[in-house]
């Protein structure tokens, strides 16, 4: 055990050797820097983003509640009733409590700010959003949770009270943003839905409960039969909208709850309609409070994405680790007279390596502290201008990247193996170095040369396959953006449109304004046609009986739905127009023909649809279930948002022109479509002012999807790390070249002496340099195939090994090693012989 005046003095020693070579300290703490940086950001990422607690007190106490269906889906929903029933008869909860996100119109709030003031000239506005609102009117994300939530969660407002059945709660991140910190907003009335409500008092800011951001108004639950319009909103037990989170009483455990919902969810189901998903077995799930609605297990692809960014990070320190060793081996290679001195004085060798370590150590808490410092200043403006990129009404994200003790202790262990590991192997070596060292000791030692190619190639190899993978996600990245959707998605505008819910605006009201919108929106000049349907993006499903049960994709269109979009008609025809009833027939996707009637003629058969997603949706749906539909036409197969094409089995059901007011406008048109857009709003205006729209491209709309932007930031930060991997090999490369050009100056100097040529000594060095280099690219291809294969489900367009990307990245690479390589071997060429055979 190392006595504590040992240490001491280990550590100042350290820090006079580490003072007096300034240079070389600076580059290698830059480089460790870099690796801990990756590491530190992913981490604090992780804690913020998927690891997150919920916001209240004592979260450790909160937990989730969920039901796993016998056939393996997950209900994270819940009806009023249901919750109800959880809520007085579960004693291991002292609460629980109820919550979900909505959307509603937000008018005579006063202080607004003009929409069509803050829309770029382009038309288009943040993330692709065009707002033609007026000035008194607009979209409000809120959430609706029971009245108890605020003190299950042991939150207390920052001005005002929480509500009991009255009044709601401002957002203090919205009451800044959208209010500038009004004072007069506390105890004013405004309207929600046409419904007015005052504001009764302020969350604490960032405040985002059991969500992930912190919304616009947090609305008690007692008022949403009046927000929605429906009386029996909360008696409709079919009426499953709501997420519950529980908090465990003094003494029970996430089991003992666990168990004692079991046989109240038995009952429960029995009370569902028989013919519903809510009413099979279920086991009730209980895990500790999290934003997400499952258990993270639940999600594979999630769970195989951290694993992988993981995974890379490791790979970033691992280069960065090799890199400091080969600099710390140059390093103390020239210290082999100091080493030797302190031997022959007596030291041993473990007291040599102990010292070299400690010095090693201590690069890695310099580092450490400076990728502490910049991980977090880095995240927190990406997290603020992340945040502040969303529209003020959709709520501000919150994402807490503020260092705190786990971190704290995660930077400082990674930083001390980081600096122990790199230093470990390199003072071994020259330890033994010194301690054998002979009257030939002024060349270069065989094991030391080893230690530097395997040091060299194993950077080279994990660099290697973090270029690889970026290059792959750019790819998958660009295919995504360059797919083929089946139909015109680049000059063809979504218009989606929300009336304020007060009484003039009354179904017969509404479908007159939407008529008359088509209207003037068709006589724009740029405009080719226009139909009424919801664009073919993320959809709901419908399941099918013929044959064999099976579950696909519906959408209500009109009649020229498949000409506006140019979506091409195989077999049969389309649909007829008509306004009154719809006609019992449906259009069938080629995907969808082929699956419910694989090698057959589905022309003129007949098919009964089940209900929608086994759920009701918003009450203006429509509903096709009962009398079986004939289908009378198949389509090309389109795609939505998914990249596997699984969105593509489709049925179309036609939509009648008196239910047009429920469903967006798509508009094609002739050319550039950003002058229709600018266009809309003045049309819209000039009907009513009050109506809220967005308008954007199909192909913008695609762009914004879930999956193109986990696609992007994949391609991103995978180029991003790959990238600092490569500098860091760079400089690895760098720095061992011009080592071994220093260790081979007397040999430089002898085979010039005996007359070898500049350009001899040249090839010597550039072969020397590229023989571990070319094992690492033989390595990191292998890595970099295996790690392909297991991300391949995460890739889109690309099947396995990537040729183009392998190959062209390793032919850069390589190319780029042997020019990092060429300035230190150029300088070996220019050794006087007579200064090299005197060199020591």
């Amino acid at each position: 055990m190392f006595l504590p005046q040992t240490v001491l003095h280990d550590l100042r020693y350290g820090v006079r050797m580490l003072s007096r070579n300034a240079g070389a300290t600076v580059v290698t703490v830059f480089a460790l820097a870099i690796g801990i940086g990756i590491n530190t950001a992913v981490f604090t990422a992780y804690k913020a983003m998927v690891a997150r607690p919920l916001d209240a007190r004592a979260p450790t106490e909160m937990v989730n509640l969920a039901l796993l269906r016998d056939s393996s889906a997950a209900d994270f929903t819940f009806s009023y009733p249901d919750y109800e029933a959880y809520r007085d008869s579960v004693h291991s909860f002292s609460g629980l409590i109820a919550f979900r996100l909505a959307r509603v119109t937000l008018s005579n709030a006063g202080g607004m700010i003009s929409q069509r003031d803050s829309v770029p000239a382009s038309g288009l506005g943040r993330l692709g959003l065009l707002s033609s609102g007026a000035s008194n009117a607009e979209f409000a994300t809120v959430c609706v949770v029971s009245e108890n939530y605020f003190k299950v969660l042991g939150v207390t407002p920052l001005h005002g009270r929480t509500f009991e059945s009255e009044g709601v709660l401002i957002s203090e991140n919205y009451w800044q943003r959208r209010f500038a910190r009004d004072p007069a907003m506390l105890g004013k009335t405004i309207h929600l839905n046409g419904l007015a409500v005052t504001v009764i008092g302020i969350t604490p800011h960032d405040f985002a409960g059991t969500g992930i951001g912190a919304p616009t108004f947090w609305l008690p639950i007692g008022i949403e039969p009046l927000i929605n319009a429906d009386g029996q909103w909360l008696r409709n037990r079919e009426n499953q909208r709501y997420r519950l989170f529980g908090r465990l009483a003094s003494g029970s455990s996430i089991g003992r709850a666990q168990a004692e919902m079991s046989p109240i969810a038995d009952r429960l189901r029995t009370l569902h309609d028989p013919h519903s998903e809510s009413a099979k077995p279920a086991t009730v799930l209980v895990w500790p409070g999290s934003p997400f609605p499952l258990p993270l297990k639940q999600y594979g692809g999630l769970t195989l994405s951290i694993l992988l960014i993981m995974a890379a990070a490791g790979m970033v320190l691992a280069v960065a680790c090799a890199n400091v060793g080969g600099l710390q081996l140059a390093r103390i290679r020239s210290r082999q007279n100091e080493l030797r001195t302190r031997l022959s004085l007596g030291a041993s060798r473990l007291r040599i390596i102990r010292q070299l370590v400690t010095e090693s150590a201590l690069l890695g808490l310099l580092a450490g502290v400076l990728a502490l410092l910049f991980t977090w200043a880095f995240l927190k403006v990406g997290v603020t201008v992340f945040a502040n990129a969303f529209p003020v009404e959709y709520g501000t994200l919150v994402f807490d990247v503020t260092p705190d003790f786990q971190i704290f202790a995660y930077v400082f262990a990674v930083s001390l193996l980081a600096g122990m590991l790199s230093g470990l192997a390199p003072a071994m070596e020259s330890s033994r170095s010194a301690l054998v060292s002979n009257s030939r000791a002024g060349t270069s030692p065989i094991r030391s040369r080893r230690l530097q190619d395997v040091l060299v190639a194993a950077q080279v190899a994990f660099s290697l396959v973090l270029m690889i993978a970026g290059s792959m996600a750019i790819r998958s990245s660009i295919k995504s953006l360059e797919m083929d959707t089946g139909y015109e998605s680049k000059r063809v505008i979504d218009l989606d449109f929300q009336f304020a819910e007060t009484s003039k605006y009354t179904a017969a009201r509404k479908l007159a304004l939407v008529r008359e919108l088509r209207t003037r929106l068709a006589a724009l000049p740029g405009v080719a046609s226009i139909t009424s349907a919801r664009p073919p993006g993320p959809s709901r499903f419908r399941t099918v009986a013929e044959n064999s049960q099976s579950t696909l994709h519906y959408a209500y269109v009109q009649a020229n739905y498949f000409q506006t979009l140019g979506i091409p008609l195989f077999l049969g025809r389309g649909f007829q127009s008509q306004a009154g009833q719809p006609e019992q027939s449906i259009v069938l996707s080629e995907s969808a023909a082929k699956q419910i009637w694989p090698g057959q003629n589905p022309i003129g058969r007949s098919l009964r649809l089940g209900p929608t997603d086994e759920r009701p949706h918003n009450r203006s749906e429509l509903f096709a279930t009962g009398p079986a539909h004939q289908v009378v036409g198949v389509v090309r197969d389109t795609r939505g948002a998914e990249f596997d094409g699984s969105d593509s089995k489709r049925i179309y059901l036609p939509l009648t022109e008196d239910r047009i007011q429920d469903y967006s406008i798509l508009i094609r048109t002739q050319s550039d479509p950003a002058q229709v857009i600018r266009a809309i709003d003045h049309v819209i205006s000039a009907i009513d002012p009050n109506i809220i729209a967005t308008s954007s491209t199909l192909e913008e709309q695609l762009r914004q999807s879930g999956p193109f932007i986990v696609s992007s930031l994949a391609a991103a930060v995978a180029s991003t790390v790959g990238l600092l991997g490569l500098l860091l090999a760079l400089m690895g490369i760098h720095g061992t070249v011009g080592y071994i050009v220093v260790l081979r100056t007397r040999e430089v100097g002898i085979r010039m002496a005996i007359g070898a040529q500049k350009r001899d000594v040249l090839g010597l060095i550039l072969r020397e340099s590229a023989r571990p280099v070319l094992a690492g690219l033989i390595a990191g291809i292998l890595l970099a195939a295996g790690a392909s294969y297991l991300a391949r489900g995460l890739l889109y367009g690309l099947n396995g090994v990537d040729g183009l990307s392998f190959a062209g990245v390793s032919l850069m690479f390589l190319t780029i090693a042997l020019l990092a390589s060429y300035p230190p071997a150029r300088r070996a060429t220019r050794v006087d012989p007579m200064v090299a055979l005197r060199y020591e």
